[in-house]
């Protein structure tokens, strides 16, 4: 099986706690890609670069789970609006039309909930009761929204280094 981490903005593959998990998952025989996203380190970045980098990287299919965190979890949901895959893990994020000069390029258009839906079998929401960009009720509308399962982890924050969170491993109870 595959698993794909889709780091934050202005985040890279070796902070917080996206090399922990990537361990993890290999202990469990996973193959992981944790690539570094090319633009998350601009004032712009863009949504289908991302999307034509990762079709050059890998193949998603029915047996992979995808991880998203805070902007990641957009890709996460893009890349559900076009490919059929297993469980999706959105850490920190957020659903609704966003259309901050920042992170313009992620929103041509309202996400598809019913095709995220349709594709991915699985779909966790995961918060904290201290995230100071995308709080405990803008999660749990979400996974209303995409009729998946919200998570709450106190006190992780926004779910960086920032924060102290070097592993979540809540997670791992539903890989």
């Amino acid at each position: 099986m595959k698993a794909l981490i889709l780091h934050a903005w202005y985040e890279k593959p070796e902070n917080n706690w996206y090399s922990w998990l990537k361990q993890e998952l290999e202990k469990r025989r996973y193959q992981v890609y944790l690539p570094e996203l090319p633009t998350m380190d601009t004032d712009l970045p863009d949504m289908k670069k991302q999307l034509d980098f990762i079709k050059n990287l890998l193949t998603i299919n029915r047996n992979m789970i995808i991880f998203g965190h805070s902007i990641g979890c957009l890709l996460a949901m893009r890349l559900a609006e076009k490919y059929l895959f297993k469980k999706m893990f959105l850490i920190s994020g957020w659903d609704f039309n966003d259309l901050t000069k920042e992170h313009r390029l992620f929103w041509p258009n309202a996400l598809d909930h019913e095709k995220i839906k349709k594709n991915v079998s699985e779909i966790y929401c995961i918060s904290s009761d201290n995230d100071p960009y995308c709080t405990y009720f803008i999660n749990e509308q979400m996974s209303k929204r995409l009729g998946g399962k919200s998570v709450l982890i106190k006190g992780a924050g926004h779910f960086t280094d920032t924060f102290g969170i070097k592993e979540i491993p809540q997670l791992l109870q539903y890989v």
